[in-house]
């Protein structure tokens, strides 16, 4: 896994009108499910449920993935945040969630690939 740049998934998220997002969902969903080790995310089903509950089901997705993102780095008392994922993508400031969730990725990628290093 490499750490991804979120400014670079904004400006093309921006520029495609949002279609880049689909790109970044997939393989943020991807990433988490390596560092699970089992693959509890699925981009299909995810894109099933969404359209099926005319976006609902995605307000509750980026609440999930932020709260696997907070246990895996460590980040046990972040509950508010959380609460205001939901809202933030209600509002349709999506892009900020991934981009928050992207930063957790890389500082979880970042940290592995420090302990491996430590361990050599």
């Amino acid at each position: 896994m490499k750490q991804n740049s979120f400014v670079f998934d904004i400006v093309l998220t921006i520029l495609t009108l949002g279609f880049w997002n689909i790109w970044v969902q997939y393989r943020q969903m991807k990433d988490i499910n390596k560092i699970l080790g089992i693959k509890t995310y699925s981009f299909f089903l995810v894109f099933l449920f969404t359209i099926l509950t005319f976006g609902i089901y995605f307000w509750y997705h980026e609440y999930k993935l932020t709260k696997e993102l907070h246990r895996v780095n460590g980040m046990y008392e972040m509950e508010l945040v959380e609460i205001f994922i939901p809202l933030l993508t209600f509002f349709g400031l999506w892009f900020l969630v991934d981009s928050y969730q992207q930063d957790l990725l890389n500082t979880k990628i970042a940290n592995d690939s420090a302990s491996m290093k430590k361990d050599f």
